[in-house]
């Protein structure tokens, strides 16, 4: 006997698709493109511009989007503001990451940065500069695509089995450069490299001359929620130097962890140790 769906069940299933396209139009502002005309976010969403209309009325009315009186282009609403302050006030990320961040990049002489997941990419949410004049520039504002960057590999390799089916099934794995990962085989070779090392090394995938190296942030749950990464100039990495850099991510990494409530797991302590005890037997 074939099964029906109830009118409420259908009614559900196309309110939720909406809130999804809703959502995803936020994801088109940037800071290259802060504003945009309804025919070019239509265009760039690959939705009809009545559709796009119709969501655009619905976010503004929530604070979400604004339209400017004059140019009647729409830019992001002062209600991601509240959210913002919201988010940092009950769960304060930020203040607790930042003098982890600023001590990893004192030791290391690298730009670090720290991400959060957010749909299918890391948003950064701290970012510590070293005091020199050749660094890499991280954006806060710039999303990290989960398949081209250290800190996506250091989140993906750490996912359980049945969310990153679904994680790898939703990437758009477009290349950044020639080496940029983009077969789901290749993906996986990868994340079984990471899983190994402890942590992710991505090295010109994302940008041309830099070299990621990151690790991952797990909540009181055990679950990975982000990343903590140092974003190093890839011409001046040595062997040596990247296996000490790859140590204190490691453990900034775990400081983090900790210091917001969270779990590490057990097989990445013993990971850590059994590096350390190497390094020792090394020097």
């Amino acid at each position: 006997m074939d099964t029906v769906a109830a009118p409420t069940e259908n009614r559900t299933r196309t309110t939720l698709k909406t809130a999804d396209k809703a959502l995803m139009l936020l994801n088109f502002f940037s800071p290259e493109t802060p504003e945009f005309r309804l025919s070019d976010l239509a265009r760039a969403a690959q939705m009809d511009k009545v559709t796009t209309m119709r969501m655009l009325a619905s976010l503004g009315s929530a604070g979400f989007v604004e339209q400017h009186p004059e140019t009647r282009k729409y830019r992001l609403g002062t209600a991601v503001l509240r959210l913002a302050r919201i988010r940092e006030a009950s769960f304060p990320v930020i203040s607790v990451v930042q003098p982890i961040l600023d001590a990893l990049t004192e030791v290391t002489g690298e730009t670090t940065h720290a991400g959060l997941i957010a749909g299918t990419s890391i948003t950064t949410i701290a970012v510590a500069e070293p005091h020199r004049a050749t660094r890499v520039f991280v954006d806060p504002v710039q999303p990290l695509p989960l398949h081209a960057t250290a800190s996506g590999l250091a989140y993906l390799a750490h996912l359980p089995e049945d969310r990153l089916c679904e994680t790898l099934k939703r990437l758009d794995t477009k290349p950044f450069t020639p080496l940029t990962l983009q077969s789901e085989t290749d993906l996986r070779a990868k994340l079984d490299t990471v899983r190994a090392n402890g942590c992710a090394v991505s090295s010109r995938t994302f940008e041309a001359e830099v070299t990621g190296i990151a690790a991952p942030i797990f909540d009181w749950h055990g679950a990975v929620q982000g990343t903590l990464s140092a974003a190093c100039i890839a011409s001046r990495l040595t062997d040596d130097l990247q296996n000490q850099i790859e140590h204190h991510v490691l453990r900034a990494a775990v400081k983090a962890t900790r210091a917001m409530g969270g779990d590490p797991p057990s097989r990445l302590l013993a990971l850590i140790e059994t590096r350390e005890t190497n390094r020792k037997a090394q020097s």
